[in-house]
């Protein structure tokens, strides 16, 4: 079908090894990528996924989100911590306590934060992840949260809900 409507992405090159591939972002131009396998290291690349680094530990990572520049990444754990980082990946931080995380978004420049989780917590950051909020519950079974490119505008879906 794409390729009757001449779509983009009609044509698929593999790059990175046969991996249980979970998530991956992008910053705004395609340069910059961050992708992980349901266990294993987080992936970085530089070069629009032409090449991979290997990056941070082993976890069960479930979402990962990115700024629009690609230097400001967010990753959660399912059962772990969420882990932030400054500079595309190179380097990454735990920040928020161990959850079941499940889904995150950024504002377009990285600074404001939202995570959820399956267990019903909703966390919101506006330090790039530093620091987050003491989480709402509400019992809620949260699969994926979006935000808007400023950050003041958060949807989430949750079991039967939006």
């Amino acid at each position: 079908l794409g390729a009757n409507l001449g779509l983009v992405g009609t044509t698929w090159t593999p790059r990175a090894s046969s991996l249980n591939w979970r998530c991956i972002a992008s910053s705004a131009d395609g340069t910059k990528l961050v992708a992980a396998p349901d266990n294993g290291n987080i992936y970085t690349s530089t070069d629009s996924g032409a090449t991979w680094t290997a990056r941070n530990s082993s976890q069960l990572w479930y979402s990962v989100a990115s700024s629009t520049d690609g230097t400001k990444l967010v990753a959660g754990v399912y059962n772990g911590s969420l882990w932030t980082s400054t500079d595309s990946g190179a380097t990454w931080t735990a920040r928020a306590s161990n959850a079941q995380w499940y889904s995150i978004a950024s504002s377009a420049d990285g600074t404001k934060l939202v995570a959820v989780t399956l267990t019903g917590q909703i966390s919101t950051s506006t330090t790039s992840g530093t620091s987050w909020t003491q989480p709402v519950n509400n019992g809620l079974q949260w699969y994926s949260v979006a935000s808007s490119a400023d950050g003041t505008k958060l949807v989430a879906v949750a079991s039967g809900q939006i």
